[in-house]
Formats: C-alpha cells, structure tokens, sequence
C-alpha cells in the first residue's frame, strides 16, 4: 500500500495537471464543508459542526447534540462523508508539493525518502482526521446514549490532527522556501563561460 502511495506522490510530483487535480479536489471538497458549515449554526442553535471547532470538549459534543435538528443530523452525514474525502485531498496535496520541493532541494534526501516509502508522511494529519470523524460518527449515531469514549477519542484525535497539521505546513512550507532559494540561486548565479 505505502508502496503505491508513494509512487502516487511521486507521479503527482512531477505531473502539473495531476497536482491541479489534487488542489481541484481539495477545494471542491472544502466548498461543500464550508457551505455546510454556514448552514450549520441555523439549525442547532447556534453551533458549527465539531469539526469545525479546534476548541472543542468531549463533555460539548454531548451539550450541543441536544440541540440538533433533523436537518441537522442530516446536513452533519453530509458533512461526514465529505470530511472523509477533504482530508485525504489535502494530505496528498501537501505531499505532492513537499515531494516537488525536496526533489528540487536536495535530489540525494529526496531519492532516500522515496526509495525508503517515506513521501507520505504528510498524510499523518489525514489519518489523525479520519480518527476524530470515527470516533464522532460513534458519538452522533450512538445519541441519544452518551458514548463519553467517543468524545474523548474524537477531541484526542482532533488535538493530534491540527498539532501534526501545523508541523505538516511548517515543513513543507521550508521545503518550498528551501527550493525556491536552491532555483534562483542556479538562475542568478553567472555561469562559465569558456
């Protein structure tokens, strides 16, 4: 699996129009959540949907279900199945792009992660997002029984997402600058002329 994973990342790497591909998916997906989310609050007195809220409690999962509509339950099923697919778009995303960048900044690292399968590593907040929505599906399906495990696990994997998500962008983000400064050093620096 890790396998064609990376050997994904690596075509995507190097195709534009696969990558265009990729950030179509991401925010066409994103589109949908966002406009999910202005729904949101309308029907269930004023909150957004939990994965909406990086401050969010287990004991506030089971508080704010209580104020859930049909529409609501309904309009968070959709939100659910297309929270699967936006994380996945944007793992691949960054690691399309940290591929590009480390491939341009340094080819021997970049040879060692990809012969090692190790291009995925920006997936590791998709994964983390995927937890917190199991573990939230748990919760919402179990209601009205308040399944307390099920908060706790989605807040856990909700604090682990968006702490491997900042570290995800702050790498890529100095790979990117790292390239940039590797390719405009080669363009300005004067060549030999003999």
């Amino acid at each position: 699996m890790f396998n064609k994973l990376n050997q994904f990342i690596v075509s995507c790497s190097k195709s534009w129009w696969k990558f265009l591909l990729l950030v179509a998916g991401q925010t066409g997906t994103m589109f949908v959540l966002m406009n999910i989310t202005q729904k949101f609050p309308s029907v269930t007195a004023g909150y957004e949907p939990f994965d909406m809220q990086n401050s969010l409690a287990a004991a506030e999962v089971f508080t704010q279900l209580e104020s859930y509509t049909p529409e609501a339950f309904r309009l968070y099923s959709i939100f659910q199945a297309v929270d699967y697919l936006f994380p996945l778009f944007a793992g691949l995303v960054l690691a399309t792009a940290g591929a590009f960048a480390l491939r341009h900044a340094s080819p021997s690292i970049y040879t060692r992660f990809a012969n090692s399968k190790l291009l995925a590593w920006p997936l590791i907040p998709t994964v983390f997002d995927w937890l917190e929505n199991i573990n939230l599906l748990w919760a919402v399906s179990a209601w009205p029984e308040r399944v307390d495990l099920a908060a706790t696990l989605a807040v856990a994997s909700k604090v682990c997402k968006l702490t491997s998500m900042y570290c995800v962008f702050a790498i890529v983000g100095i790979l990117l600058v790292w390239a940039t400064t590797r390719w405009l050093t080669r363009r300005l620096s004067p060549t030999d002329q003999a």
